[in-house]
């Protein structure tokens, strides 16, 4: 993800087929990505987005949960209750928003329809 013309967040999207409940587990990861490349300014959270009419609901999860929990590029994992009271949790959710409304795989899956990947963009330097 870009903010103002650099890479500013990163994230992993895990659809939970196969389970009864439809969800959508988010690895997002915010800060020192791009030009500035710095580990050390990098947090992280772990989002469950569930359907619900009309929309989706959005719920932190603790870090240890994800397949990507103790990946260092991530940077600093945040603990539900320190990521709820975190400055950055706005625009965690913005991000979290972002995926569920526009990313089309996420998009499909949430809304009960078959993964599709059809007008993903990709960025391959």
């Amino acid at each position: 993800m870009f903010k103002n013309n650099a890479a500013h967040a990163a994230y992993f999207a895990n659809l939970m087929t196969g389970h009864q409940e439809i969800s959508a587990r988010l690895t997002i990861s915010i800060g020192g990505w791009g030009e500035e490349d710095n580990l050390a300014k990098r947090k992280w959270v772990f989002i469950e987005a569930r359907p619900i009419a009309g929309s989706y609901e959005m719920m932190v999860r603790e870090p240890e949960e994800p397949l990507y929990n103790g990946k260092q590029i991530l940077g600093k994992a945040l603990a539900r209750p320190e990521a709820l009271a975190s400055p950055l949790m706005q625009e965690f959710f913005a991000v979290a928003d972002y995926i569920a409304f526009n990313h089309p795989a996420v998009r499909s899956y949430l809304l009960g329809e078959q993964v599709s990947s059809k007008g993903r963009e990709t960025a391959v330097n």
